[in-house]
Formats: C-alpha cells, structure tokens, sequence
C-alpha cells in the first residue's frame, strides 16, 4: 500500500482548491456590480460578427453578444448586447431615444419597450420592435437588451 507523503498531499490539496474556484467561478473574470462575488464569467471585448439595426439606436457602451437574421424574407432581425449598466437606465435610453427615430409606443413595462412605426415599403403595413432588458444568465451583474425588429405584412 502506498502512503501519502507530503508531495501527494499538496498535489490532491492543489486539485482539491482548482476544483472549487471552478466550480464557484472564481477562475478570471471580472467584479460582480451586484451580488457582491468577487469574479464571474468576463463579458466578450468586441462585438461577434453583424450588423447594427439601422433605425433602433445602440446602447452606448454595449457589446454586441447575439446577432441572428430570423426569417430574412419577412425581415426579422435579433441583436443582444450586454452592458454593465442596470435595467432602468436602459429602458430609459430606449424610452427617450425610440421616439426620434420615429418608433411610437405600444406599451412600456419594467422590462420591456414595444414600438412600432409606419412602413415605407410597399406591401408592408408596419415594423414592430420590442427591447427587453433582463439580468444576464451568462454575465452575473450584467444586462441583456435584447432587441427584435421584423415586418408586419399586406395579405
């Protein structure tokens, strides 16, 4: 049988705590603004691959995380950020800013902005859009604005 000398000792305590900050996230990472912990997952630095949505103005100092062309024919589009401001100063850029860019109100809500504005586009009656502001599952402390833009069409 082998025994355990010293060396083993400290391999399987060094083990033992790797596992834990792992586990706990406490690999990297950056302050949490809001629970209090020490690290959680780093948000990306530059935007993934896409486009801006021409007419829905950009959160300053937000990174684009998600960008998705759902249903391209019906003109469908899907853009997250993720930024470290909260909920409310979100929804308020988008209270205050939808309105210049000619987006009326259909409802506001503690998490939500839905507009619409009227077509140009032969054929189509109208374009939706809501922004949706949530606490990040990927990014503890963080923001998701989550925004969907698409065409209401003419039989």
């Amino acid at each position: 049988m082998k025994k355990f000398n010293a060396k083993n000792l400290a391999i399987i305590i060094f083990f033992g705590i790797l596992l834990v900050l792992v586990e706990t996230g406490c690999v990297g990472g950056i302050p949490d603004r809001d629970s209090g912990s020490t690290f959680v997952e780093t948000i990306p630095t530059s935007d993934i691959t896409g486009e801006e949505i021409s007419d829905i103005p950009r959160y300053p100092d937000s990174t684009r995380i998600t960008y998705e062309e759902n249903f391209p024919t019906q003109g469908y589009i899907m853009v997250v950020y993720v930024t470290s401001d909260g909920i409310d100063p979100v929804l308020d850029f988008y209270k205050a800013q939808l309105p210049a860019h000619g987006w009326s109100y259909i409802s506001k809500t503690t998490d939500q902005v839905s507009a619409t504005k009227e077509s140009q586009d032969p054929g189509v009656i109208s374009i939706l859009m809501t922004v949706t502001a949530d606490d990040s599952d990927d990014y503890p402390g963080y923001t998701e604005i989550s925004i969907g833009r698409g065409s209401v069409f003419t039989d």
